[in-house]
Parts: C-alpha cells; sequence; structure tokens
C-alpha cells in the first residue's frame, strides 16, 4: 500500500464482483399520449428541460435503500471507495461511512480494532488543537466516521508516523522488578517480596504520561508467589490477563485502564476444587509445573506435558470446553500456539525403538469439522515458534528447512518446504519474508499457486543478522536485527530500504514489539518506542 499518494490502488484487495448486463433486464414500458411513461404500471411524469434546470440535482441513490447501496460499495475497489467518499457531503457522510464496507477493507488488511482501541480511547478525549488527529476538523463539518473507518485512519497514521521517523522514545525506570510482561498497552511488573506484588503500568501513547496501578491479589495467588519455588506465568492481550502457577489460573478482565477480578480455577479440576488450602499441596504442585500457556481473544490454551493433554478455556464463562491428547508417549513440549480456530504443538520424545529422539509439529484444525483435523509433521530439529495467519502456519524451527501449511477446501494439508533461518508472514497475508545468509527474500503466496510464475524475489543484501526472527509491526514494516552490534532496523517491505536504526547501549534486550510499539528493557528501565 502507497501511503504517499492517497488514493491508491491495493494489491492485496481481493473482492468478489458480479457483473450484470443492461441486455438481461426485461423492462415494461409505454409512452401515454400526454408524453408520461408507465413502466411496470407505474406512471411517472415528463419534466421539460427549464424544468429540470430549475430542479435539484437528481440522486438515484436517495431511492435506494442503505442495504443495497452498501451491496454495491462492497463490489468496488479500495481505490473507488476512497474516490467516492470526495464526491458529496452525502457520500462522505452517509453511503461511505459505514462498518460493513470499512470492515472489508480492515479485513483484507489484517486490520483488527482491538490492535487499535488505545487509539480510538485517545482519540475520544483529544481536542482539534491535537497534531496527531488533523482530521478532527473534517469530523466537525462532516460528523463522526464508523468505527471500522476510524481504525483504517489509525492504521494510516502508524504507517505514516514511522515513514517519516515521527515518533518518540519513552523510558520508564523499572526498579525492584523480578519479572515483567510487556503489551502495546500496559507492563506488569511482579516482586514477590513486596507486600503489593504486581504493579500494572499504563502506557497512554506518545508523549502522553503514563499511569501505575497496584493490581488486587487473589488470596491463593498471594500465597503461591510467596513461596518463591514455583514458575510463574503471565500472558495479556486487551480484554484478559492471565497469571498460571502450576496449572492454577489467575484470571483478570480489562476495560480500557480497569483490572477487575474475575475467577481463579485449577485446569482439569472440578469447579470447588483449590477452595481448601490442602488442595495445594507439595506433591499436586511439583506435578504440574511444567506447563506452558498460550491466549487467543478470549480462548486460553494450556499444555501439561506429564500427561500429554492440551486443555482450552474459554475466559468469558470460565468453562474448560476442550481436552487434546496429543502424544501417547512421554515428550517435552517446546512450543505451542493458540489461534481462532487452530491450535500447533511442538515436541520432542523418544521414538519406540532405540535411543534416538523426533521432533513433531502438531496442527490441530477445529472449523467446520465434528471431529479434530490433525496434521502430524516430523522436524529436523526443535520448533522455537509457530506464525499463523487465516490461510497459512509456519513452522520455525532448528533444522535446515521450515514447513508451511496452507488452507484447501477448509482443511490444512498442502505443505511446502523453504530453506531459511527465520521468517515472517506479511500482516496481509499475501507474502512470506525470510532470510538466508543475511538477505531478506520475499516468497508470492498466491503467485504460487501458479507455477508458471516467479514466487521468490531477493528485496534485501547483507542487510540483516541471522540472530532475531523477522518479527513484523504491520503490512509495511518488519523489525529486523541490524548486522551492526546492538542495533535494531525497521524495514520497509515495499519500498525495500531501511527507514531507520535503533542502537542500543549493551544490556538491552528486545521485550515486545506490537503494533502500536517496540520496547526494550535492561535492568534498569523500558525503552519505549510509540508509534501513536
Amino acid at each position: 500500500m502507497n501511503i504517499d499518494s492517497v488514493p491508491t490502488k491495493l494489491d492485496n484487495m481481493n473482492i468478489d464482483c458480479v457483473n450484470t448486463k443492461s441486455d438481461n433486464m426485461n423492462t415494461d414500458c409505454t409512452i401515454t399520449e400526454s408524453g408520461n411513461m408507465n413502466i411496470d404500471d407505474v406512471k411517472t411524469e415528463s419534466m421539460s428541460p427549464g424544468e429540470l434546470k430549475k430542479s435539484e440535482p437528481y440522486d438515484i441513490f436517495k431511492q435506494l435503500p442503505l442495504e443495497i447501496i452498501n451491496k454495491i460499495v462492497l463490489h468496488l475497489d479500495f481505490n473507488d471507495v476512497l474516490n467516492l467518499k470526495l464526491v458529496n457531503k452525502m457520500w462522505r457522510c452517509v453511503y461511505v461511512n459505514q462498518n460493513e464496507i470499512w470492515a472489508r477493507i480492515c479485513e483484507d488488511l489484517n486490520i483488527r480494532i482491538i490492535d487499535y482501541s488505545r487509539c480510538l480511547y485517545d482519540r475520544s478525549r483529544h481536542d482539534s488543537d491535537c497534531i496527531g488527529y488533523a482530521c478532527v476538523a473534517s469530523e466537525k463539518l462532516f460528523g463522526p466516521l464508523c468505527d471500522y473507518w476510524e481504525t483504517f485512519n489509525h492504521y494510516i497514521m502508524i504507517i505514516k508516523n514511522i515513514k517519516k521517523n515521527d515518533f518518540p522514545t519513552i523510558y520508564i525506570r523499572r526498579q525492584c522488578v523480578e519479572q515483567s510482561y510487556c503489551t502495546d498497552d500496559y507492563i506488569v511488573n511482579i516482586n514477590c517480596e513486596l507486600k503489593e506484588p504486581v504493579k500494572i503500568i499504563i502506557l497512554n501513547g506518545a508523549n502522553k504520561p503514563t499511569n501505575k496501578k497496584i493490581l488486587p491479589i487473589f488470596n491463593e495467588f498471594e500465597e503461591l508467589i510467596k513461596l518463591r519455588k514455583y514458575p510463574l506465568k503471565v500472558i495479556g492481550n486487551k480484554r484478559y490477563l492471565v497469571f498460571e502457577i502450576c496449572s492454577i489460573i489467575f484470571v483478570y478482565s480489562i476495560w480500557k485502564t480497569q483490572f477487575t477480578k474475575r475467577f481463579f480455577k485449577v485446569i482439569q479440576k472440578s469447579v470447588e476444587y483449590g477452595l481448601n488450602k490442602d488442595d495445594f499441596n507439595e506433591e499436586f504442585l511439583n506435578n504440574h509445573c511444567d506447563t506452558k500457556i498460550d491466549l487467543y481473544d478470549h480462548k486460553l490454551a494450556m499444555v501439561h506435558p506429564a500427561i500429554s493433554t492440551l486443555f482450552l478455556t474459554d475466559l468469558s464463562t470460565g468453562k474448560t470446553y476442550k481436552e487434546l491428547e496429543f502424544s501417547s508417549r512421554k515428550c517435552i513440549v517446546d512450543s505451542m500456539k493458540c489461534s481462532d480456530y487452530r491450535l500447533m504443538i511442538g515436541i520432542t520424545r523418544r521414538k519406540k525403538k532405540g535411543l534416538k529422539t523426533e521432533h513433531l509439529a502438531i496442527v490441530y484444525h477445529m472449523k467446520g469439522c465434528t471431529q479434530n483435523n490433525s496434521l502430524k509433521i516430523p522436524l529436523l530439529g526443535p520448533v522455537t515458534q509457530f506464525k499463523v495467519t487465516s490461510n497459512c502456519i509456519g513452522v520455525e524451527n532448528t533444522g535446515s528447512a521450515t514447513p508451511f501449511i496452507t488452507k484447501q477446501n477448509n482443511s490444512y494439508l498442502n505443505v511446502f518446504w523453504l530453506e531459511c533461518d527465520t521468517f515472517s508472514f506479511d500482516c496481509t497475508r499475501k507474502y512470506i519474508y525470510y532470510n538466508v545468509n543475511q538477505s531478506i527474500f520475499q516468497y508470492d503466496l498466491f503467485k504460487s499457486m501458479l507455477s508458471k510464475f516467479e514466487v521468490v524475489q531477493k528485496i534485501a543484501v547483507d542487510a540483516i543478522s541471522n540472530l532475531l526472527p523477522l518479527t513484523p509491526i504491520n503490512d509495511r514494516y518488519l523489525l529486523v536485527r541490524s548486522t551492526y552490534p546492538n542495533s535494531y532496523d525497521i524495514f520497509d517491505v515495499k519500498e525495500h530500504v531501511c527507514v531507520r536504526s535503533i542502537q542500543l547501549t549493551a544490556g538491552y534486550s528486545l521485550v515486545h514489539v506490537g503494533k502500536l510499539s517496540i520496547m526494550f528493557s535492561n535492568s534498569e528501565e523500558f525503552m519505549v518506542i510509540a508509534f501513536s
């Protein structure tokens, strides 16, 4: 997408068009003696040229229901939609200003409202003097935008900020912290020795102060972390924050900047389990300390390697609704990933005969089928991480080749391999970016379906280090590890250039890459590069 000259043509837009021919229309028309017309028994009156000049411009769309106009506009490409909003005030305020239209555009660009929700909350608090929101004056003239159009505009604003290097760096002190977890919206700091062991730093965006909150603690949670014997795992998104110790989860709901206690639960146990102190004995805790968790929206996945079982819990209801046994033998879980309707697990286990080990990637597809479709892929090394789009899954591993599983007929059956060190998906789900020997290559997923096209293009040579996986910020920019020591680059995949280099002092490490920010930290502070 080219931001410098909007409107632009989007390569990644795929809108199914239905063409009709006027020849197929059959309308009964009768002209009366007075010059009037009867069309399908509906009488119309003719107007003289003089009357036409005096009348207002005729708008046929005023005669159509808004739902029909939406269906018509949905068949247009992105370029045409941008032009339509310039026709007149009616098109800008009503016809184009519909969530159904902009939801399609956001879907094609993989732009989710929840990813930019902080921008939307900030927008409601800003006035017309705010530099970051130039379209406030336009809203005063034409009224507010629908949610998806507003989300799209914030996405465009972030793209422009990165391209122009127009984003600040925020430093936040890190005092007496044993463990941290970072997102675009908040930082969780944990120190088990303090009277108030968990504190939240609310991030309000660029050039705005941060807020600090003390998290209310479940009594059972406080007792467990005071033991300091068992690993504490933290994961969160914009809706939920979850702490897990030995398969016991403590769930908080999030609304804007408020964190509220929801429930605590022992996975795979009855609802009443955990109400007595004797339930959490040392034997139970030791048997459940090697779990792994992942979170997607309201769905929490937890894997228990000791019993080779994966559990799915709906955080909105608190119910564990699915159990999957992924191995008949004891194994090590190297990595796991939870997605919208897919679960992915990377395991290492001993073969039935001999002492050799085998590495497997297991993908569960659980949509539109009565049984769980699973696919097992043997690998040359353990899985380091899974990366996912709606139509492709990539399995990063320590072996020399990386498998990619694409969707065919609503199931994941087609597998192809690329020899690469690391890789990343384009957020629009059209390209795979991967690196080999410090060079970046672009693999066209759409063209790969048509064998006559060249699908691989080299877009950067000797530009990056192989020590860090390629990490997408959005569909336009990747964060890569530079060949220079302690430095990172923001790489523009459209123009094939580096737009900014981030030089770090010794001791900093990367802790978060999101749609709205990048974060580094050392023992003393967090460094937040805020795009909005």
